[in-house]
């Protein structure tokens, strides 16, 4: 130890760490062996206490600060959903927030005051099907203050007792929907009308053994014991008759069976083997008897419980269909919160949400395909940008990076419609929804992308009353994949039920998504950038820009047509470029760019005499007034600019700005082509398409193709767009 006064302060804590083990080696091995048995119990306490603040028997926060304990031991939820309801008002009033929300005094527990409230989803169940009234439903959420008796009474303390007294079982656990014709097929249901799942699983945890089924065998012959009737007397005779006869039949068929065996032997020795063995095994398949030796190996039907038994289980019916179970807070599949989504194909893609399919909400006035289904979450809202749910950004080994862009996916609330389908003929029984969507697997599939870029339009607005369903579709497949993806707006995503706000906040908010929804004094919503890692540094690869096209002209009389980028997005667009100048310079293989929106440039409408790389079908529908976005673009070192909107145009276009001078800007502007059977085709039978882009930065090359839904195995006008950091 004469060595540690040697230490100086860049070798301190090395040589801190020696001091401490050679104290360590001097002590005596039972102190030691003390010292580690006392760690262990520390540790073991440490446990003990956790668990103790999972179980809320402490609450550790109150004494370590919010934050300090890990979230695996923090408990499930702080609320708890006690109550559900659904109610109607006059569409008239329905502007009023209380339209469709039950009183306070209203349902389990009573008016909690500050410790719980009625919360509605504010969907109307009808989705304006019906033209006098709008359908809520709402739940109650009750803290656990509340429910842990903690809740002031405000003078009422007459009552608080029995208050007390309810507060046993008080939260939901589970909660299952009728499906009339499936709950018809169990006998003996007419009545309780439970739902299948319910009834089918309700003795599923009850233990039967040998002793319980001879002990109800006795009850039953007890039962029935001196109460045979001179009819009941008669019916047995004339069914032991009848096994009589029954057996008598069978001796017979038994004879008849060895004399044909007999006679197959004798056939056999005649060089009749082969026919004789089939004739032998079909007679024996026809009258193959089996016997089972254990009453546990026989089929049984279910046994409908009575409604005490229901209820014993914490099972209560609410209203349209919904039953409801009670339990515990501390009960593991205690739910915190409930979503309303429509339609057959309706989807929850976040983590620890669960959409119940097997059974809408009864008695709403809607269309088939958009019945409300109700999606339930256990335990705690989750971040979704924790790492948990992100994948990294970077590089593949090979230097390599593939994004798979989908434009104008067009999905709707329900199956949606189908619109200018290929081939014509497929136009019958066409669902626009499932169609799309399959081929959106397909190609995920095919291509197994790093990165998704979704460019506007996923939702088709006038034909999706609730947005939020089809924002899940589009985004599921691509979360199941745990491929991160990047979303911008396009000019019909707000047209339904949902603001650009909420459906940038919403897909933002999601599992890997990497989307933003941008800063406030920026024009527009989903202006970010993304950049890209390289594969074994933190310095930027590729840096990726996303731009809100936002949608009509605000001045129509003047530039009609649609909206353009503002100023502000292009100013902001510069700053971010020279912040992330010196990562993108730092990086020691070719850094490129792209850029993608929705709306195209006016500058897409430089074709003649360019060059161009696929299909023009119909007019370039870009703004009229031109705010110089290109050259900021240009300027910044973006190669690509890829969009969509105009569905049928799927080209690339090399545009060259001051051809022949020194300032010589060249950029591809490129279409995805649209996607979604829910947007139109047309223009001389346009199959619907996606594009993909692989950017290899070891080789500064940009090459992209397209796959069409008729034939996604082949690629389609394959082309390097870039080669060597040099546009082609």
């Amino acid at each position: 130890m004469v060595w540690f006064p040697l230490c100086n302060r860049t070798r301190y804590l090395v040589c801190s760490h020696r001091f401490v083990a050679d104290i360590m080696l001097g002590l005596p091995r039972r102190w030691i062996r003390q010292l580690g048995y006392v760690g262990v119990l520390l540790m073991f306490c440490i446990g003990l206490v956790l668990v103790a603040n999972k179980q809320r028997l402490i609450v550790l926060d109150d004494y370590l600060g919010a934050g300090f304990t890990p979230s695996f031991f923090q408990p499930s939820s702080d609320s708890y959903i006690v109550d559900i309801a659904i109610r109607s008002c006059f569409k008239l009033g329905s502007a009023s927030s209380e339209c469709g929300v039950p009183g306070k005094n209203e349902g389990v527990l009573g008016n909690l005051g500050s410790s719980g409230e009625w919360v509605k989803i504010d969907k109307d169940l009808t989705l304006g099907n019906s033209w006098v009234q709008k359908q809520y439903f709402s739940y109650k959420k009750a803290k656990y203050e509340a429910l842990d008796g903690k809740i002031s009474m405000e003078g009422d303390q007459e009552n608080a007792g029995k208050r007390e007294e309810k507060l046993v079982d008080q939260v939901i656990i589970d909660i299952a929907i009728a499906n009339p014709a499936k709950d018809a097929t169990l006998p003996g249901n007419e009545k309780l009308k439970l739902p299948y799942d319910l009834a089918a699983n309700f003795f599923s945890g009850t233990p039967y053994d040998d002793e319980e089924h001879t002990a109800l065998v006795d009850s039953q012959r007890a039962q029935m014991k001196g109460k045979l009737t001179a009819v009941t007397v008669e019916k047995h005779k004339a069914a032991s008759n009848e096994i009589n006869r029954i057996n008598l039949e069978n001796e017979r068929k038994e004879a008849e069976k060895e004399k044909e065996e007999k006679a197959a032997k004798e056939a056999e020795k005649k060089g009749e083997k082969a026919e004789a063995k089939k004739k032998a095994n079909d007679d024996s398949g026809n009258k193959k008897r089996t016997e089972e030796t254990s009453r546990h190996a026989l089929k049984t039907s279910i046994t409908m419980p009575s409604m005490d038994q229901v209820k014993a289980r914490g099972w209560r019916y609410k209203s349209h269909g919904i039953w409801v179970r009670y339990g515990p807070p501390s009960h593991k599949n205690a739910i915190t919160g409930i979503d309303i989504l429509f339609g057959e194909g309706a989807v929850d893609p976040r983590p620890n949400w669960q959409l119940n399919t097997k059974g809408h909400i009864q008695g709403i006035s809607t269309t088939a395909d958009r019945k409300p289904y109700l999606t339930i979450r256990r335990g705690p809202k989750l971040d979704y940008k924790s790492k948990q749910y992100q994948t990294p950004l970077k590089m593949n080994k090979n230097g390599k990076f593939k994004i798979l862009q989908v434009a104008d996916l067009h999905l709707a609330t329900g199956n949606g419609k189908c619109r200018d389908p290929v081939p014509a003929e497929s136009a019958k029984n066409c669902l626009a929804d499932p169609r799309t969507l399959k081929f959106l697997n397909t190609m995920l599939d095919t291509e197994k992308p790093d990165m998704v870029v979704l460019t506007g339009d996923q939702i088709f607005g006038d034909n999706a009353p609730d947005a939020e369903t089809a924002v899940f579709k589009a985004l599921d497949p691509i979360i199941k994949r745990k491929i991160p993806y990047a979303v911008t707006m396009g000019n019909h995503d707000d047209e339904g039920s949902m603001t650009r706000q909420e459906i940038m906040s919403l897909s933002a908010n999601m599992p890997y998504s990497v989307a933003a929804v941008g800063p406030e004094a920026v024009a527009g919503v989903g202006n970010y950038v993304v950049p890209i890692e390289g594969y074994s540094t933190h310095n930027t690869a590729i840096t990726l820009y996303f731009l809100d096209t936002h949608k009509y002209s605000p001045n129509p009389k003047v530039n009609p047509g649609y909206d353009w980028i503002k100023e502000s997005q292009l100013k902001w667009l510069e700053e971010e470029g020279a912040s992330l100048q010196k990562s993108s310079a730092a990086y020691s293989k070719m850094h490129m760019s792209m850029a993608f929106f929705h709306i195209p440039l006016p500058e897409y409408r430089n074709i003649d005499g360019q060059t161009k790389v696929g299909e023009l079908r119909e007019g370039v529908t870009a703004p009229r007034y031109n705010t110089g976005a290109r050259s900021v673009l240009g300027k910044l070192g973006v190669s690509v600019v890829s969009v969509g909107h105009d569905h049928c145009n799927d080209y690339c276009v090399l545009d060259v700005q001051d051809k022949d001078s020194s300032r010589e800007n060249r950029m591809w502007l490129c279409y995805g082509g649209g996607s979604g059977e829910g947007g139109y085709g047309g223009y001389n039978g346009y199959i619907r398409r996606m594009r993909v882009y692989e950017i290899n930065t070891n080789d500064g090359k940009i090459e992209t193709w397209k796959r069409l839904e008729s034939q996604t195995g082949k690629e389609v006008d394959r082309y390097t767009l870039v080669s060597e950091g040099k546009l082609a």
